[in-house]
């Protein structure tokens, strides 16, 4: 198991995130209507999610390579995923009590979080193996808590009844990468960046924050992602 960095604090307080969608009103078919055609709709919104992640992948490797581009030495700085991690950032996780999640049952849940939240699977991974290592019971320094790593203030927010229930975590941690995502139009850096450091200190920087840290969080993460991306393309 990689070790991971220190999550660092988030500085503010979470903002209050957008409304669920409205769930959307089947289309009103004229009779008659024949079997074909019913079977071609109900077909039709599983296509487009898998099209909608398709154009996600599409965009995480885009990002990748502008960042490799804009930001050549921090890249070359960043620990690549899956290489040793340096003993100043092995982690506080590696003593958690307890086992990693099953990866199937683990598997399940990001699955459905992603798709409920129309959002990349291999992001929500790699975030959960940065912050937790997929302990369940993972607690930083900081108080963070659970697979997602949520900070208390956060947990209360999003009505987290138990924050080291796996499946409830991940529904809230999930939520609210989301709405940084949207906070931040789809940029995935950005988006990271505020998971780690909080949308204040990225909103006041107006870019990836000068803290080693959340630079070297950020640019696992991606990585990650980029090399996952790629394998199952």
């Amino acid at each position: 198991m990689v070790a991971q960095s220190k999550p660092t604090v988030r500085t503010v307080p979470m903002e209050p995130l957008p409304e669920e969608p409205a769930a959307v009103a089947a289309p009103v078919t004229p009779p008659p209507v024949k079997p074909s055609r019913r079977k071609s709709l109900a077909e039709a919104p599983p296509s487009s999610f898998e099209d909608s992640l398709r154009r996600q992948a599409e965009s995480v490797n885009r990002q990748v390579q502008t960042l490799q581009e804009q930001y050549p030495t921090f890249w070359r700085q960043t620990v690549p995923a899956g290489a040793a991690v340096p003993e100043a950032h092995i982690e506080q996780h590696e003593a958690a009590n307890c086992p990693p999640v099953p990866k199937m049952d683990l598997q399940a849940m990001v699955e459905r979080e992603a798709k409920r939240n129309d959002m990349s699977e291999t992001l929500l991974h790699a975030v959960i193996e940065q912050e937790s290592a997929n302990l369940p019971c993972a607690v930083s320094p900081k108080g963070a808590m659970g697979l997602m790593q949520l900070m208390p203030a956060t947990a209360e927010t999003l009505k987290v009844k138990d924050p080291f229930d796996p499946a409830e975590n991940i529904a809230a941690g999930s939520r609210f990468l989301k709405s940084l995502l949207d906070r931040y139009k789809g940029d995935m850096a950005k988006a990271l960046a505020a998971y780690n450091a909080g949308p204040g200190r990225v909103d006041r920087d107006g870019d990836i924050p000068d803290i080693p840290e959340t630079q070297n969080y950020v640019g696992r993460i991606l990585s990650r992602v980029a090399e996952r991306e790629k394998a199952i393309q």
